[in-house]
């Protein structure tokens, strides 16, 4: 046989074998990702029913005057969400900014940190910030409460750039900061006026399936369940806004819509190259990869999804049983691992602001029955030691000398880490 047949025998032969891996292993991969949303579905309900609880929203009018008031004169705060490419660094804050963040959150700390219902004196910095700003803030505050609450727009099939959660955070803190200041000096309705227009604010994050976002929300939500200990509002209200408060559920459905994303092939390629750019050889490679490649993903997918059932499916928690080591180490679960340490922080964040919301309701429901009685503690509440956390209760006491008290009967682990953020106390006292 002439070696030209023979090249062309073995040429033809490995082109029937290219052929067939790559279309039987296609449809190899293609079994294997049925199975997989299969299972998915299984667990946590169909895509398209999870992605219709959160319809394409556009920004809205009060998002775009909020914008406009909070880059007013002596502010400088920037709300607008903004594209970032990567390696760019964040947007500096003026040092005048960057003195006020800390002096406004060191305040805040100091103040719901204490398991008392006194509120110090704000530093003289922050009290002629406040005054000055008066006018703004009044603003602000005029917008938000008379609603509707801001939205920036969200599209759950093509994810944009979220608000600039810098300035929100710190326009959070200065009306926080503002209300505890009005509390302290006996004006009760600006002290409520300042947290509703909080409450307003945060719901701008709560609503978005992101990750960052929710976390926000969280973080912004603990402020507040930790001032609403301390000051005069109508307790009835905002015992039914905190009932309102899920910040698990929301925060577990972002993180599935972002695991089942990201095990896409078109989102590892967008987040590495763009493959259309690629040169030819790689696209060759690539395409003879593409098998392994699915089947990867599809581990990297179970992962997940098992992972994620049991965080679903664990009761509120100060720690969560960590998953046994795999007997084989391959990219899916080390892959998977990475991101896991973050994600099981995250949920027990939300956990923490469902007890501490807890917490705040109780007292509320207090103050609210001090009220009915004459000004005078109730001797018993009925129900009060009821709580969600499995295994534990809350102890309610009213003392003779007309003070009262609720304490949790455990101790938590913090989910905060060596990062210098203290969990809220888990017991308050009256004066």
């Amino acid at each position: 046989m002439r070696p030209r047949y023979v090249a062309v025998l073995s040429g033809s032969a490995a082109f029937l074998a290219a052929c067939v891996w790559i279309m039987g292993g296609d449809a190899w991969a293609a079994r294997r990702e049925g199975r997989s949303e299969f299972a998915w579905n299984a667990a946590f309900g169909r895509l398209e029913e999870l992605t219709k609880k959160y319809p394409k929203v556009e920004t809205n009018e009060t998002a775009k005057r909020l914008e406009v008031l909070a880059k007013a004169p002596g502010f400088d705060f920037d709300l607008a969400p903004a594209v970032r490419t990567a390696g760019s660094p964040p947007r500096r804050r003026p040092p005048v900014e960057e003195r006020m963040a800390q002096v406004t959150g060191d305040f805040l700390s100091a103040q719901i940190g204490q398991p008392e219902a006194s509120i110090e004196e704000p530093p003289e910095e922050l009290t002629r910030f406040i005054e000055e700003k008066r006018d703004g803030l009044d603003g602000i505050e005029s917008l938000l409460i008379a609603g509707p609450s801001p939205t920036w727009s969200f599209d759950i099939s093509r994810p944009g750039p979220m608000p600039n959660g810098l300035g929100l955070f710190q326009i959070q803190r200065i009306l926080l900061a503002r209300a505890l200041s009005a509390s302290r000096g006996g004006r009760g309705e600006a002290a409520a006026r300042s947290l509703e227009a909080s409450w307003n604010l945060n719901e701008s994050l709560r609503g978005r399936p992101e990750v960052l976002s929710l976390l926000m929300a969280v973080a912004v939500a603990r402020l507040e369940v930790g001032v609403l200990r301390k000051v005069s509002v109508d307790e009835r209200l905002w015992r039914q806004r905190l009932a309102t408060l899920d910040p698990r559920g929301p925060l577990l459905d972002a993180l599935v819509l972002e695991a089942r994303r990201n095990s896409t092939r078109k989102w590892w390629r967008d987040f590495f190259q763009n493959a259309a750019h690629s040169p030819w050889y790689k696209r060759t490679r690539d395409l003879f990869a593409s098998p392994m490649e699915r089947v990867m993903l599809v581990e990297y997918s179970n992962v997940m999804r098992g992972e994620l059932s049991v965080l679903k499916n664990t009761p509120l928690s100060d720690h969560f049983p960590e998953a046994g080591a795999p007997e084989v180490r391959d990219a899916a679960h080390i892959i998977a691992a990475i991101s896991m340490p973050n994600i099981r922080n995250s949920l027990l964040r939300a956990d923490r602001l469902s007890l501490d919301s807890e917490l705040t309701s109780k007292v509320l429901e207090a103050k609210q029955l001090r009220k009915e009685n004459g000004m005078r503690w109730p001797a018993a509440i009925p129900g009060i030691e009821a709580s969600r956390f499995p295994g534990a209760s809350w102890r309610y006491e009213a003392t003779p000398d007309g003070r009262m008290s609720i304490a949790f009967s455990r101790e938590l682990a913090s989910p905060y880490g060596q990062n210098g953020l203290k969990p809220l106390p888990l017991r308050f006292s009256s004066n």
